[in-house]
């Protein structure tokens, strides 16, 4: 509503106050005046003089009444009215962030906090909150988050024919499982553009051991090497299986590892295909797979698709880690029926962390949130033995 329409419903407003009033005083000295004329024709004692004192003094007490009548009924309307309007004015600018923009960050924050209060009614919720808010707000301005979140794991008791092509160590003693992972979702930069997706190559990981895939997801340090990859993954193999990969000449590494691991990427639908890998570097604490795709680096926004296969020693955990904030995560595990799997989640709603959050069926663990943002670091552990 404009400051002229206000002005008019003011007026509009006052009008019919001062009108109610007027006639409400004329109603009055008709009454009096009648009531003093039958006097002043009835009674002889009654004389023109004590006519015109009576009606005057009368008169001047009924305006008098009337008048204050009027002072306040148009106070507390007003007062009313500024509330409503007061009202009408928050809603608006709590629903138009475009308005919000004409106001201070300071006036913003104040805002936020009066709304807080006013939801929770105490003051150290309100402080807790505030506080941790803040921290968010910084890192939301070059947060990464992920939707369309969908992660499929299919675990097969056997592994290909092409680890016995390549006599892999301790596929003779039955010491693996084979881990068939596709993976597909969203990712986008709220601020800036990721070195991941705008250098040369897009790299995939394979960490060793648990401690240097902890260091690829949540490290930038010069010893992570695996901060430079879009996804990580933990390689459990024997000593002599990590000491055959370090033989296999430099000339023939990239062939190998296509041949046993199958490693296949899409960025913004670009992929695909076997020559995408371009490089396996051989690190001491495990292996990067580097691709060559074509697509828009400046892009903000990235869909990603991640296919491989690998190996992975009996009787150890699986585990599934959201790094980034995720929106309606999606994890489906499937296995044999010879297979014993044991799920384990801690995801960071609790109650949505084991009953509601996930179905187990026959063979199968399915995980699904649906309308809900999950932060990190959450996800879920998988125990995968030998069914006795």
């Amino acid at each position: 509503m404009s400051n002229s329409d206000k002005n008019k419903k003011t007026n509009i407003n006052s009008k019919i106050t001062w009108t109610a009033t007027a006639m409400c005083f004329l109603v009055a000295v008709i009454i009096i005046i009648s009531g003093y004329v039958f006097m002043l024709v009835t009674d002889p004692n009654y004389g023109f003089r004590d006519f015109v004192d009576s009606v005057v003094g009368n008169l001047i007490g009924v305006l008098a009444g009337f008048c204050v009548f009027d002072i306040l009924y148009n106070k507390l309307t007003q007062d009313a009215y500024a509330k409503e309007t007061s009202q009408q004015i928050a809603k608006t600018l709590m629903g138009d962030p475009e308005t919000m923009d004409a106001f201070s960050e300071e006036d913003k924050k104040a805002f936020l906090k009066s709304t807080l209060v006013s939801m929770l009614r105490d003051d150290d919720a309100v402080d807790l909150l505030t506080t941790n808010m803040g921290k968010y707000f910084d890192g939301a301005k070059s947060a990464r988050i992920r939707k369309a979140f969908d992660y499929i794991i299919t675990l097969e008791d056997k592994l290909t024919p092409d680890y016995e092509t390549y006599d892999f160590p301790g596929l003779k003693e039955n010491r693996y499982f084979l881990l068939d992972e596709e993976f597909k979702f969203t990712v986008k930069y709220l601020s800036g553009h990721d070195a991941n997706f705008s250098g040369d190559h897009v790299c995939l990981g394979f960490a060793y051991d648990k401690r240097s895939l902890d260091a690829g997801l949540l490290e930038d340090g010069k010893d992570a090497d695996f901060s430079k990859c879009i996804f990580n993954e933990d390689l459990v193999v024997t000593p002599e299986a990590i000491k055959y990969i370090n033989s296999i000449p430099n000339d023939e590494v990239t062939a190998v590892i296509n041949d046993l691991f199958v490693p296949t990427l899409w960025v913004d639908g670009d992929g695909g295909r076997e020559e995408d890998l371009v490089e396996v570097e051989r690190k001491q604490n495990g292996l990067i797979f580097k691709f060559k795709l074509e697509y828009d680096k400046t892009r903000m926004e990235h869909d990603v698709r991640i296919y491989f296969k690998m190996p992975r020693l009996w009787d150890h955990i699986f585990e599934v880690t959201l790094v980034d904030p995720t929106k309606n995560p999606h994890i489906k595990l499937k296995y044999k029926s010879d297979m014993d799997v044991t799920m384990y989640s801690y995801l960071n709603k609790e109650d949505q962390s084991n009953a509601g959050a996930f179905v187990k069926r026959a063979d199968l663990y399915e995980i699904s949130i649906k309308d809900e943002w999950v932060y990190p670091k959450s996800g879920a552990l998988f125990h995968i033995r030998r069914k006795k």
